[in-house]
Order: C-alpha cells, then structure tokens, then sequence
C-alpha cells in the first residue's frame, strides 16, 4: 500500500479524473444509505479520502464528513477544494492510515470511495481496514465500498490504456498497463503520467498500484470476522442492477452488528 499517491502523482490526479462522475457516485452511495440505514446517518467517515471529491459532495449534500488519506498530498489538495467551497458543513480531512485510523467519536456510516479496499492488497490488510472501520462506528451503522468484482476480472484481465487531458496551455497523457496476477488474486497496475508543453515534459511521474479484486463469499466471511453483516452486493454505481460478471464495479452494504 506503501509507495502510491505521491506528490508528483497526486499534483495530476484530479485532471487525469476529471471527467469521473463523482456526483453519481455519490448519488449511488446515498440512495445505499438510505435503503438500508437504521436510524439517522448524519456522521460519515470517509476512509481513503483521496481529493476530497466524494466528501466535499456529500458535506454539501448535509452530511458531517470527516475524510482520512494516507497520502499528506492528497490530503492537502482536499483541504484546500474545501476551503474554497461554500459548504454547510466543512468537512475535515486527516492524515492517517485506514488501517489503524481510530476517530474521536463514532460514525453512522464508513465508507470507502473509489475502490480504496482493493488497495489492501493481503488479508492482513483487509482485516485490519474492515476491523478499523467496524472500531469507528457504532452498533447498527453501515459500511458501503466499492471494488472491483472478482468474477468480472477473471473474465476480462487487464489491458493496456492511453488517454490524453488539456489543461489550459498543457497536455497530461495518463497510460496505464495491467498485468493479472491471478495466484494472488491481484492486478498489477503500472501507471504513467506526463505533462507536457508542445514538445517540452514538463513533468512525469510512475507507480505501481498492486489492486485486489474480492469474490462473494470471502467478502461475507472477511466482513463476518470484522463484526459485520453483509446486506448486498450490486453493481456500481448503478445500484439497481446486480453485481455481475460482465462489469469490474460493484458494491458492498454492510452493518456493524
């Protein structure tokens, strides 16, 4: 998990994601928060809050946000969106690790945006960011993430990708290529990303994401283990349709028992 999301990565993060539709996405997560809350969902922690995309939404939309990133740039550009927001309710961004973040008092809800349990590449890591999560909620709150859908992996591996951003006088080219690692049950992502002016790099940066994808019935049985229930499993972020085979998006709904 170590490694990612550094500085020069996450300067271009949100121009590589710009076109993301984080407003659906949200969207999706609140009508989960809604079909299956018990009682009032007001204090959401937002575990791997990257930008702060998701959480300046859902602040806006009344929610009590607090967001947690390991990642010191990613948290920095979140709270500077923030600030320059007019939000009800200014939601706070820490510096943490998900697996061990524990928060001053508890929430309704966790949630974990943009595939963040996928980065918890082993059990151990699993574990411990579902137990951490469990630990930050109180009886009966929710836990909604999505990931990527194991069958749908198997079907159609990773390939190789290349697109190409304007960002006023620049050009970000973003590259990615994928190798699947069935054995461990993982994609080994390699990311590229270049800035630059005419013929001028203004700037480059590369990582390695190793990304795990979950089957049905270890995730019920990690979620069992970490104090909760699983409620469902549907597609992402259209929430109506089923988790399926043909779609690498999915998304879980658990309670804290």
């Amino acid at each position: 998990m170590t490694g990612v999301f550094n500085d020069s990565y996450a300067a271009t993060y949100d121009t590589v994601y710009a076109e993301k539709n984080y407003a659906a996405e949200c969207e999706a997560v609140e009508n989960l928060i809604a079909k299956f809350r018990r009682g009032e969902i007001k204090k959401l922690l937002d575990l791997g809050c990257g930008t702060g995309k998701h959480a300046v939404i859902f602040a806006g939309d009344g929610f009590d946000v607090t967001g947690v990133d390991q990642s010191e740039a990613m948290v920095a550009r979140a709270r500077h969106r923030a600030s320059h927001m007019k939000l009800g309710a200014n939601p706070e961004f820490l510096s943490g690790d998900i697996r061990n973040f524990s928060g001053k008092s508890p929430f309704d809800a966790a949630l974990m945006n943009f595939n963040v349990i996928g980065y918890m590449s082993s059990n151990d890591d699993a574990l411990d960011a579902l137990g951490a999560a469990r630990k930050n909620l109180r009886q009966d709150g929710l836990l909604i993430a999505d990931f990527w859908y194991g069958p749908a992996v198997v079907v159609d591996p990773p390939g190789e990708n290349t697109r190409r951003f304007e960002t006023g006088d620049a050009v970000v080219v973003r590259s990615s290529s994928g190798l699947h690692l069935p054995d461990s049950q993982r994609c080994e992502i390699t990311v590229k990303v270049m800035r630059l002016q005419g013929n001028t790099v203004l700037g480059q940066a590369e990582e390695t994401h190793q990304v795990r994808y979950f089957f049905p019935l270890e995730l019920e049985l990690m979620l069992r283990v970490s104090g909760f229930k699983l409620l469902a499993l549907t597609g992402f972020p259209d929430i109506n349709t089923p988790a399926s085979s043909r779609k690498w998006a999915a998304a879980m709904v658990a309670v804290a028992v």
